[in-house]
């Protein structure tokens, strides 16, 4: 698909989550304090797209040392040689989700996979806005890298991967990672947020961000727009994953073209029925859960031939 190409229509079953939720009367979901909007956000998923019922390997919660920074590592299910470690961040705007929200993701990625995936609890704005999230997302990577032989070993390849603006922090840690001399197998991208100078993100990014005068500055740093990193040239190859009914196509597809440009090997998947937070909806759209299980399907090829 391109830019001039005119899509099927959206997934009727994730139209249908669209008519559902105007007809409840419910806020839209950034409206209130930080907890409300996760109360609301809870609820609506429970309403609207309960989470899949995904059979799963074994599972350790534990806090990352040294920070109350919470971490779940999910084992690929009857896989007695893991091929990778990847460490993954939920999505939500920076602002809801957790790793119990965000679980079955994960569950799956690790199933298809064959990696153990290490789910991160970033603190979330507004009461943490920036940098909080990015510095924890940074140091559960670090953490890992440093200790993955109790996960799938010291020998096998690291990734990380998130959806939305747990994208966005998995392909600021690829900057990171390539800067700081950590070797990533793959970065994968769930419709990420790579720019936020884009207006798009609205009251969401003011609420990451802050509205002060140095909004738009920070706006900028790459820490925050991975796309404004001066170079992406040698960051971890990319599979990005995007419909063109989400509002961060265009954002994916200049990040993708950039990732590109720069050298590094990208796999662009283009769903065309499809819309933001796909990777949610598996339970209820078939096409969804296609789509997610092709995406985790790739990944699985990109981290095999990296261990060969």
């Amino acid at each position: 698909m391109t830019d001039t190409t005119t899509p099927p229509p959206l997934d009727p079953a994730l139209a249908e989550v669209d008519r559902r939720w105007k007809a409840s009367g419910v806020p839209g979901l950034y409206e209130g304090s930080g907890p409300e909007m996760r109360e609301r956000a809870r609820n609506i998923r429970a309403f609207l797209y309960p989470k899949p019922l995904l059979p799963t390997g074994r599972i350790e919660n534990f806090t990352l040392p040294g920070a109350a920074i919470p971490l779940r590592a999910i084992w690929p299910l009857d896989t007695p040689e893991p091929t990778a470690t990847l460490v993954y961040f939920h999505g939500g705007g920076w602002i809801v989700g957790d790793i119990d929200s965000h679980e079955a993701h994960c569950i799956r990625i690790a199933n298809r996979t064959g990696a153990v995936v290490l789910s991160v609890g970033y603190r979330l704005a507004p009461e943490d806005p920036f940098p909080a999230g990015v510095h924890d997302a940074l140091d559960a990577v670090r953490w890992v890298h440093a200790h993955r032989a109790q996960f799938a070993g010291a020998d096998r390849p690291l990734a990380v991967g998130g959806d939305s603006a747990g994208g966005n922090l998995a392909a600021v840690a690829a900057v990171v990672c390539r800067d700081e001399g950590i070797a990533l197998a793959a970065q994968l991208l769930l419709y990420p947020a790579t720019d936020l100078t884009d207006p798009a993100h609205g009251a969401v990014g003011e609420m990451y961000l802050g509205t002060g005068p140095d909004a738009e500055a920070k706006a900028r740093d790459p820490l925050v727009s991975p796309r404004w990193a001066p170079t992406l040239a040698g960051v971890a190859p990319a599979l990005i994953g995007v419909g063109p009914y989400d509002f961060l196509y265009r954002d994916n597809l200049a990040y993708a073209a950039a990732l590109r440009t720069a050298g590094v090997p990208t796999a662009l998947r283009e769903f065309p029925t499809l819309n933001h937070g796909f990777f949610s909806y598996t339970a209820i759209s078939e096409d969804s859960r296609v789509a997610a299980d092709a995406l985790c399907d790739a990944l699985r090829a990109m981290l095999v031939a990296a261990a060969n």
